[in-house]
């Protein structure tokens, strides 16, 4: 499956299997039981449950992957995007066969997402719309009601790492009702990160550029450290050793708000995510935020170089054709020196200067700076661009 692949599309899937609502009431068992018990792993028994619901083996094959396998992997086995959308799906449309009902049952499935969220590969929360529709806004309700519990230090059960999951959540819906109370809540919350997510996702101001982390500027004793010790020749060796032997990656979003810049990144490796991280930037705390486009001018270098090399050998051939009295040498040495002159003229002005590696490199006041790579200019520009609408106004 596809990584981006959304909860609307990952439920229309499972709405054709014939045994998708007994997997989704499996997996909303096995959740609400890891809540219960405040457990940070998934509980042993899928397989026993699943016998418990008639399904096997092969009922739990999707083509997302298999349902008791994702149940019964390893805690220290890292979880896929995959088969996280995959679990979370399964788990709201769970909740969807059995919707909650009155203020107290809406409040205890909240609570229990939200430690389920937190703790285990599943996250109900970011599937509830695609799943419930209309219905989730008592969910939702709920859902603000506990970060604005979570936030006065009134929810010690869920703590603050539920309570940013579910703000997260808030901020993301494309419910009316959430993004209502999402921009009550971000007037109202002291947490500074809370407040950041409230803000931030789904704001008419927020922009997002996908790219890859990529090592940041050295200063300039660094970088003769680095080539007096020959490791500044080593290092791109070994990256590219990593990135082709090894397929190790770096992807990254850059989502620019208004308030913030947030960098969503993960590390890859052989195909697998063993490391995800969320960086915040407050506008504020930052001291430079530069875009940087890297070989610009590549491809009118390439066109100069072809048209030198073309118009050299094309004139030899057509001044060796003239003298030998040659039709084939003189058609040959034109030939070659048009074809330069188009190779030029194709890479200097049917393809956009701007068209180059871009870079953005982010400075803060504290902490590393962070740079991302393999960004697409044009995206890069806008996100950037309704920052400093913003910062200016």
């Amino acid at each position: 499956m596809p990584a981006d692949q959304t909860p609307h599309e990952v439920l229309a899937e499972l709405a054709g299997h014939p045994r998708g609502d007994d997997l989704a009431r499996l997996v909303h068992a096995i959740a609400f039981a890891c809540a219960d018990e405040r457990r940070t792993s998934l509980p042993d028994g899928a397989r026993d449950a699943a016998s418990r619901l008639g399904l096997s083996s092969e009922d739990a094959e999707t083509p997302f992957g298999n349902v008791l396998a994702a149940l019964e992997r390893s805690p220290n086995e890292p979880t896929g995007p995959a088969t996280r959308a995959l679990l979370s799906a399964l788990l709201a449309r769970g909740i969807a066969l059995a919707p909650p009902e009155g203020v107290e049952a809406e409040r205890r499935v909240v609570e229990a997402l939200a430690w389920v969220a937190a703790h285990t590969p599943l996250d109900a929360l970011s599937a509830i719309d695609a799943a419930l529709g209309q219905k989730a806004d008592g969910l939702w309700r709920e859902a603000a009601a506990l970060v604005r519990r979570a936030d006065e230090g009134a929810a010690p059960l869920v703590g603050r790492a539920g309570a940013l999951v579910v703000a997260a959540a808030l901020g993301a819906s494309s419910s009316s009702a959430a993004r209502g109370d999402a921009r009550t809540l971000a007037a109202e919350a002291r947490d500074p990160v809370v407040r950041a997510l409230l803000q931030d996702a789904r704001s008419p101001g927020a922009a997002a550029a996908a790219g890859e982390l990529v090592p940041p500027p050295r200063g300039p004793v660094a970088l003769v450290l680095l080539a007096v010790t020959g490791l500044l020749f080593v290092m791109p060796i070994a990256r590219l050793i990593g990135r082709f032997v090894l397929r190790y990656r770096c992807p990254a979003e850059m989502r620019v708000s208004p308030r913030s810049i947030t960098v969503l990144a993960k590390t890859e490796l052989l195909g697998r995510t063993v490391r995800e991280r969320e960086m915040v930037f407050p506008v504020e705390g930052l001291t430079r935020v530069a875009r940087e486009v890297r070989y610009p001018r590549l491809a009118m270098y390439a066109g100069l170089f072809a048209l030198a090399i073309g118009s050299y050998v094309g004139i030899s051939l057509f001044v060796d054709g003239a003298r030998a009295g040659s039709p084939d040498l003189l058609g040959m040495g034109a030939l070659l020196v048009a074809v330069s002159i188009a190779i030029d003229f194709a890479l200097t002005n049917l393809m956009p200067a701007s068209r180059g590696r871009c870079r953005v490199v982010l400075v803060p006041q504290k902490g590393p700076t962070v740079a991302l790579g393999r960004l697409d200019p044009t995206l890069a520009d806008s996100a950037l661009g309704r920052l400093l609408q913003s910062s200016s106004s």
